[in-house]
């Protein structure tokens, strides 16, 4: 019998369900089945995730909210709620926001890399999930999303620059 979830995709809610397939598990995501196969790689952080027979490689670790998968390129939060709950909880509030003296939101790096794009500039009008700057870290793009709405006071950081957790980025009121 299949099971039923709710998957919280970044800030994307999916309803998907697994059930036992021939040489794997049979997965349905909006009213569409897939074969799945998920394989690790030693004992890394590294899988092959077999879909209809198209390999994808991926990096997972869990966390207490869920997992955080990268995929080529992109990074992924992803929460599952279980049949105890009826939706899996948004993503986790970041010890990235920290409260600005003059008013606002101080956005602080969450993890040591160079900064490689910088999207958002003072003035800009942000929505929660819009991508501000994109990180490098291990040889990884890493997007930085708002996580709420507002209004780009300050950037302090530059295209380039080397930055550590901690790093004040820009101020968002």
């Amino acid at each position: 019998m299949a099971e039923k979830y709710l998957v919280r995709l970044g800030y994307e809610l999916k309803e998907v369900e697994v059930d036992d397939g021939p040489d794997g598990l049979r997965v349905r995501i909006n009213d569409e089945w897939h074969n799945a196969r998920l394989e690790q790689v030693g004992q890394s952080a590294l899988y092959t995730l077999l879909i209809d027979d198209h390999p994808h490689e991926l990096f997972a670790v869990e966390r207490a909210e869920g997992y955080d998968i990268v995929i080529g390129w992109d990074r992924y939060s992803v929460a599952v709620g279980t049949h105890g709950r009826r939706e899996p909880p948004a993503p986790p509030a970041s010890s990235t926001l920290e409260e600005h003296p003059a008013g606002g939101w101080i956005v602080l790096s969450p993890m040591t890399g160079v900064v490689v794009d910088v999207y958002a500039k003072a003035g800009d009008k942000v929505v929660e999930g819009t991508v501000l700057m994109v990180i490098e870290a291990m040889k990884m793009n890493n997007e930085l999303r708002a996580q709420r709405a507002g209004t780009v006071r300050e950037v302090y950081v530059k295209e380039g620059q080397r930055v550590e957790p901690g790093t004040p980025l820009l101020v968002l009121e």
